[in-house]
């Protein structure tokens, strides 16, 4: 939770380095989750991402040790969650390799769902650190990562359970369903490690990960802890394809039109100085030398004089995004029943994890 002077970590002063006055804080935070991805090794790139998504978010992009935090499913048989439990660690591996994050250690225990996550911590010295209250009247608001992912976990559940699928195919097709899976996948598996890494270059007035409250809801944690009386006005809301409709006529009403659809291992929401440092920001970041051209991110509101609240504008924006070049979902005909959605979704996973070997 956002506090006045710091954001989603706990960061804790220990002392000066040698001969300088500058503090240095240690810095950490802790997370993880139950399954929200049918395929173990992505379930452990997604743990991972998420972890350390709060130290990105104060700018911490160098992230020097992650503790696992593990449980052993006891209500799977013994050889499929020796698989699973592998896979997914194999997974969390994998993402704090590409972070250039060393797992040291962790905590294993048994419980009925396989829970996964960790205890990620840093150092970093005061000018490193972009705290989460220096927002300004002016600021534009940048978001990296789209919108729907909670929806999207629970539709690959939903292709496999006959009832529900019935209500989501009244207002999906199958073929926008598995890519919508599948961006959504992609983008919580993506580290926000060079989102984070450029924030001090451009100039951030502040920034917060977006996660379990949504993007309104996030929005709103941070305008409450602003030096300044401002508002966080979103304009644009960048939602994966087809989830939209999804909001409400399946088992739930996710509020993802309103802004407070929970997002798993979500993007950075970063207020920046100007509408041109924004545009700088979102260039740098998709440049091959970070993210790549296939990352997206986009301006999404501004900060205006106000009372430390976050609103939707009147005619706030829903853009359908949906950037997939080359996504296996070929589908030439809907399927009739749960169990041949099923076997689709199991047979993509194997090819998956067979490119990946």
């Amino acid at each position: 939770m956002l506090t006045e002077d710091s954001p989603d970590v706990s960061l804790i002063p220990i002392g000066a380095a040698g001969g300088q006055s500058e503090k240095i804080y240690l810095a950490s935070t802790t997370d993880f989750f139950s399954p929200i991805s049918l395929d173990p090794y992505k379930q452990g790139r997604i743990a991972c991402a998420n972890t350390l998504s709060d130290l990105y978010a104060i700018g911490a992009h160098r992230v020097d040790t992650m503790l696992m935090i593990l449980s052993v499913s006891t209500k799977m048989e013994d050889e499929h969650r020796d698989i699973v439990t592998k896979t997914m660690i194999r997974g969390f591996n994998d993402a704090c390799a590409l972070a250039g994050c060393r797992v040291t250690g962790g905590q294993t225990v048994f419980n009925p769902w396989p829970v996964l996550g960790g205890c990620a911590s840093t150092t970093l010295v005061e000018h490193e650190i972009i705290r989460a209250d220096g927002l300004v009247s002016g600021d534009v608001l940048v978001l990296t990562k789209p919108l729907g992912s909670q929806i999207a976990a629970n539709l690959a559940l939903w292709l496999g359970d006959e009832a529900k699928w019935r209500k989501a195919s009244a207002m999906i097709d199958l073929d926008t369903a598995l890519r919508a899976v599948q961006k959504a996948e992609e983008a919580m598996m993506r580290l926000n490690l060079h989102a984070s890494a450029l924030l001090g270059r451009f100039g951030a007035h502040g920034a917060t990960d977006v996660t379990g409250f949504g993007l309104l809801g996030h929005a709103q944690n941070l305008a409450q802890v602003q030096k300044q009386a401002v508002t966080l006005e979103i304009r644009k809301m960048p939602i994966i394809r087809g989830l939209l409709a999804l909001e409400s006529c399946v088992d739930a009403n996710y509020q993802l039109s309103k802004g407070f659809s929970a997002e798993n291992s979500g993007g950075l929401l970063v207020a920046l100085p100007s509408r041109p440092s924004a545009q700088d920001f979102i260039s740098a970041l998709q440049s091959p030398e970070f993210d790549g051209p296939e990352a997206e991110a986009w301006i999404v509101g501004e900060v205006v004089p106000g009372d430390r609240t976050a609103r939707l504008a009147e005619h706030c924006q829903v853009m359908a995004k949906l950037k997939t070049s080359n996504a296996p979902a070929q589908v030439v005909a809907m399927f009739r029943t749960a169990e041949e959605r099923g076997r689709l979704w199991e047979q993509r996973m194997k090819q998956e994890q067979t490119a990946r070997l």
